[in-house]
């Protein structure tokens, strides 16, 4: 959570505009780099940036059954006009075939605002015990502050899945509490992770039925781990922006040899 009207961006110095990586459909900032050393509110291009790196890690191991959504669908879908925007719009994510999907939610009550809001928080759409019993789940490491936005995501998802799943409920699922006013979006990228551990854990035994994240969640995502993710997502960044450079690099050798 952060002060009303805290905008994360201005952390940055007048080169915080910089491109500093492209990662997917990502481009990273110069200024992201200072909201990460921070400690400062985590904005949608790390959190998006993150959930790709995860998704990646996927690709073409788990016949699409997870999904990672950036922080700008769900926002999306949440305040569309109307049934028809969210279905046309939710089409091709093909929400109703999916085993996991993980929604990062933010309170920001107006979509005018670029980077509002004060909290970040993760909704889970769990089908993963089979599609006519999914569920909704959701982490808030302040309790209950998001619920409402929560509930209005879910409410909204809910017509998109199979006609047997309309009543889908929202639970709430565990979360360490956090115990500052800026580190809530880092709880988000470290409850995806343990949940996407656990799925490829899940998947590596072929375990049905019954069993689901909860165990895993406590057991890897505390403050201790929470505080060390912005130094790994740095480590993260810096190793993918030397790999970048040295992709341009042989290129530029491969021209001249040319």
């Amino acid at each position: 959570m952060r002060p009303a009207g805290a905008a994360s961006a201005s952390t940055a110095g007048e080169d915080g505009n910089e491109r500093v990586l492209s990662y997917g459909d990502v481009v990273l900032l110069r200024s992201d780099l200072s909201i990460l050393r921070g400690p400062h509110f985590l904005n949608d291009r790390i959190i998006a940036f993150y959930l790709a790196h995860l998704s990646a890690a996927f690709e073409g191991d788990d016949d699409g059954d997870l999904l990672l959504l950036p922080p700008s669908i769900p926002y999306l879908l949440s305040n569309l006009p109307d049934p028809e925007s969210v279905a046309a719009v939710a089409e091709p994510l093909r929400l109703a075939s999916r085993s996991l999907v993980l929604l990062p939610v933010n309170d920001n009550p107006d979509a005018s605002v670029a980077e509002g809001g004060s909290h970040w928080t993760l909704l889970v759409l769990d089908a993963t015990n089979g599609a006519s019993r999914p569920r909704f789940v959701h982490h808030d490491s302040l309790g209950v502050l998001n619920f409402d936005a929560a509930r209005q995501l879910a409410a909204v998802l809910r017509p998109l899945l199979p006609v047997a799943a309309n009543g889908a409920p929202l639970v709430k699922g565990p979360t360490p509490m956090q115990a500052n006013g800026h580190d809530c979006g880092v709880y988000v990228i470290a409850l995806a992770r343990a949940i996407c551990n656990w799925w490829k854990n899940r998947r590596g035994q072929q375990q049905e039925g019954g069993a689901d994240w909860f165990d895993t969640v406590r057991k890897e995502v505390d403050a201790e781990s929470v505080k060390a993710m912005r130094a790994e997502l740095l480590h993260l960044i810096a190793r993918l922006i030397q790999d970048e450079d040295e992709k341009k690099n042989k290129a530029g050798e491969g021209r001249k040899e040319d």
